[in-house]
């Protein structure tokens, strides 16, 4: 662990501790990686509580119904705001067995209801499998968000590769010509498969460009990623949904939300970014243990209810 940057003093023991226990993510297979996720997930679940209810339902998709997770507090009446949660995990990892905390504290600090769909995943379902997935799974929720009482406020977020799929689904329904979410939440996003930016090439802390490389090449074989996979290639970001940009200093995929926050500006959307020096990757889903991750996610969730409250939309 080079010492050369600073490294929040709490986040050096987590490091460590995953550097003993898991080593180079690249040489694992697609099983051992599947399964140092479900341990992880394991390890830091917590038991629902009693203020939160986590029921499942189905979405129709491209390729068969599409399972959703569904959190809401316990007791609400009334139609109720969504939060879509895209999943994270390289692609290759992702469950509805392993939500973490985020969709609890979500429905806990906003009141809302948190969506956490599970997409088809690679290798098994290649691009662009989970991105048609997460596209279907928001146009319902547009159509249909009344049926699990949704009152038509609709936020999507997403961490790491679950901010990929976020932020592609608002250029997809750009293009569809529906309605954009109230914000799209982007926490360390990857957003080009192919970028060569100086930070995927210094940084590897918790992720490394061979594990970034890895996760390209699980979803799309032999074939160079097409311009869709990446949002950050897109032809046009104007007219996609207001952003909330979260990066962290020390993560190989800064530079790529730098990017991408400077070209959503140039293009007249409206954006706020907060970089948060010292942190690694996937920090932002860490608010159980690191103080910045929870200063992180108290200020995401207060850009949240902004949206909800109508506060980001165009005068």
């Amino acid at each position: 662990m080079a010492d050369s940057h600073y490294i929040d003093p709490e986040i050096r023991p987590l490091l460590e501790q995953m550097a003993a226990n898991y080593g180079d993510f690249s040489k694992l297979s697609v099983a051992e990686t599947r399964a140092m996720f479900a341990q992880t997930a394991a390890a830091t679940a917590r038991p629902l509580p009693d203020d939160c209810v986590d029921d499942f339902f189905e979405v129709p998709g491209p390729a068969g119904p599409i399972p959703c997770r569904l959190f809401r507090p316990a007791g609400a009446t009334g139609a109720l705001p969504v939060v879509v949660l895209f999943l994270s995990g390289t692609y290759v990892a992702t469950s509805l067995d392993q939500v973490g905390n985020n969709p609890v504290a979500l429905v806990q600090a906003l009141g809302c209801m948190v969506v956490t769909p599970l997409h088809r995943i690679p290798p098994e379902a290649p691009f662009p499998a989970a991105y048609d997935d997460c596209f279907a799974v928001y146009r319902w929720l547009l159509e249909n968000g009344g049926v699990i009482g949704g009152n038509g406020a609709i936020v999507l977020l997403g961490e790491s590769s679950g901010a990929t799929l976020a932020a592609s689904v608002c250029i997809d329904a750009r293009e569809a010509g529906l309605a954009q979410p109230r914000l799209q939440v982007l926490a360390e996003p990857l957003l080009d498969h192919q970028s060569e930016t100086p930070s995927i090439n210094e940084f590897a802390y918790v992720l490394s460009k061979a594990d970034i490389r890895r996760g390209s090449a699980l979803y799309f074989g032999d074939q160079p990623p097409p311009p869709r996979a990446s949002p950050l290639r897109a032809d046009r970001l104007a007219g996609v949904a207001p952003a909330y940009v979260i990066t962290a200093g020390l993560d190989p995929l800064r530079d790529e939300g730098f990017a991408f926050v400077a070209r959503l500006r140039a293009e007249g959307v409206t954006v706020a970014h907060r970089n948060h020096d010292g942190q690694v990757h996937g920090f932002f889903s860490m608010h159980e243990q690191l103080t910045q991750a929870r200063i992180a996610f108290r200020e995401c969730c207060a850009a949240i209810q902004l949206a909800f409250e109508g506060g980001l939309l165009p005068k």
